[in-house]
């Protein structure tokens, strides 16, 4: 990737998935970075109905939602949706941050309708782009840390680390599992001979915000309101107000202890405008997280904290607390916390259990990124995590997804 910034005026950014973890970030970012001049229009794109009023997203009349795209209608269905966005034409830079997972799927089970659904969705967003945007230049694709092999660890193992752009894919059969890597040869054959390049950004595990609460992978979401719903429970059933409540981390000592290079949603966002504005080589691959590695261990009594909790070490040789148990375990009193607690109806059940439940028990290994190449192509934003997790914190209770006490 060049440190020679491209000089363009007029560029158009187009962003699928605007009301996901990272699209909604993009969106948001693309105001001020690299520059508040950078982009002319910000056109977000969603499949659900976005409202702009409770969107949270900077008063800014570059920006414009555009609901009702489904990208499972395919090409043609695609391409008559966007011709109806003025202005369409003027498109400069992808963002494609849309992402579908058909019931029933996962990275080990129903893996080959997950990848196809995936790279479909992909494919149909290019075609309809190419139609109605002849000034398109650059494409971004969102991928994960799973392209390093970290859902298939107990398989294969976990990767030596750190991560680097360069390290060759995982073995089969589990390289034909990773749509990550399927979606990535399309862009290759897509782009073959045309004038737009494209890069894929990928970040680890996203620390972030999702304004409509709707975000199965969102650690900081599911985490909040388990913390949120535990120090409630435990309230109610304590002797004292003043007594402290404690919560041990629900996970392993592995998992307690393992380092891991997260992302918060504003790098991520800045990651792929960067991109964009830099000559980085067609279908570069490219690294985006925070500060040094850290630890559930170096985290865990600040997260506790600003719930009022006392956070613990999980005990050695002792069984952990688990969430997820102890959340179905109380789902008889979710309708009373929501209620008590003027929170969206329904929060807790819509809410990404599963996910969590990997993130904290079932990842014992470090997941560590290389992040020299971003480094020294410029790109050195960097934020502290736990901040970054507070400030997602102080987000949800702005939203009803948090109690305000």
């Amino acid at each position: 990737m060049s440190t020679n910034e491209a000089s363009r005026l007029d560029r158009t950014a187009l962003i699928f998935g605007a009301s996901g973890i990272t699209g909604w970030a993009i969106v948001r970012e693309a105001v001020q970075y690299p520059t508040p001049e950078t982009f002319r229009r910000i056109i977000g794109l969603t499949n659900r109905p976005f409202d702009r009023n409770t969107s949270l997203l900077p008063d800014d009349n570059r920006i414009e939602l555009v609901a009702g795209l489904d990208l499972s209608a395919g090409p043609e269905a695609v391409t008559a949706k966007l011709r109806e966005v003025p202005g369409i034409e003027e498109v400069t830079d992808v963002f494609f941050a849309a992402y579908v997972q058909p019931p029933g799927t996962s990275d080990v089970e129903g893996w080959e309708q997950l990848k196809l659904a995936n790279v479909d969705i992909l494919e149909t967003a290019v075609a309809a782009v190419e139609s109605v945007s002849p000034n398109m230049r650059y494409w971004s694709l969102q991928t994960g840390g799973k392209a390093y092999g970290f859902a298939h660890a107990r398989e294969i193992g976990p990767p030596a680390g750190p991560c680097h752009e360069s390290d060759a894919r995982i073995p089969q059969p589990y390289a034909d599992m990773m749509f990550y890597y399927a979606q990535h040869d399309a862009l290759v054959r897509l782009s073959s001979g045309k004038k737009w390049r494209f890069a894929e950004i990928r970040p680890n595990d996203v620390v972030g915000f999702v304004p409509t609460g709707s975000n199965a992978m969102n650690i900081a979401q599911s985490l909040g309101i388990f913390l949120a719903f535990y120090a409630w429970q435990k309230r109610k059933a304590a002797k004292s107000a003043s007594e402290p409540i404690t919560v041990q981390f629900p996970g392993p000592v592995a998992s307690f202890k393992a380092l891991n290079t997260e992302t918060s949603q504003k790098t991520l966002a800045r990651g792929h405008l960067f991109a964009s504005s830099h000559d980085a080589a067609n279908g570069d691959i490219i690294n985006v997280a925070d500060t040094a590695s850290t630890s559930w261990a170096q985290k865990w009594t600040a997260l506790c904290a600003y719930f009022g909790l006392v956070g613990l070490a999980p005990d050695e040789g002792a069984e952990h607390l688990r969430a997820v148990e102890f959340m179905q375990a109380h789902q008889a009193q979710w309708a009373d916390f929501e209620r008590e607690n003027g929170l969206k109806p329904g929060l807790i059940g819509g809410s990404g259990w599963e996910f969590m439940q990997i993130i904290l028990e079932l990842v014992v290994f470090d997941r560590v990124y290389d992040l020299s190449k971003a480094n020294s192509a410029g790109f050195k934003e960097k934020e502290d995590i736990v901040q970054m997790y507070l400030e997602v914190f102080d987000l949800m209770k702005a939203t009803k997804m948090l109690p305000q006490k």
